[in-house]
């Protein structure tokens, strides 16, 4: 198994509150702005709540697949998300940390591949792809934001 331990932040224009929102949303299925990312709950927790568990599928120059389950949350400020099957096994945590009205968002990626992903990862550079997919969910977070606050101001 390859190990990486990669970590990926940037400034959100929105509130952790919001931000912590529109996460929570996304992840449970409700919203699709994050296009490389599809999230899938499966069980009876509901996404947002420790123990909900989501299959994910990315694509990014071929396709992952795995499950995670919310194993800790501190709400509007952290998620840890444990890998548990498919093509990773390990751990990520994603703190909100507020900047003034901004949040400063960091993903901590830290997982071991296995299978195809095990055996492709050197190849395919799973470290940078990983960022990039990370980086486009932040930019793709904050055009949302952006949206939000276009569409409030319609109203």
């Amino acid at each position: 198994m390859s190990s990486y331990d990669v970590t990926d932040s940037a400034v959100i224009d929105a509130t952790p509150e919001r931000v912590f929102a529109l996460l929570v949303d996304e992840y449970a299925g409700r919203t699709h702005w994050w296009t490389q990312v599809e999230s899938k709950p499966v069980g009876d927790i509901a996404f947002g709540e420790v123990g909900a568990v989501c299959t994910v599928t990315v694509r990014n120059h071929g396709t992952a697949h795995f499950s995670w389950k919310t194993t800790e949350i501190v709400e509007n400020r952290f998620f840890r998300f444990e890998y548990l099957e498919g093509d990773l096994v390990g751990y990520g945590d994603l703190k909100l940390d507020p900047q003034g009205d901004k949040t400063r968002i960091e993903y901590r990626w830290r997982v071991k591949t296995r299978g195809k992903a095990n055996i492709l990862g050197p190849l395919l550079n799973i470290r940078k792809r990983h960022s990039q997919v990370i980086r486009a969910g932040f930019d793709a977070l904050n055009a949302q934001v952006s949206r939000d606050g276009e569409s409030a101001g319609r109203d």
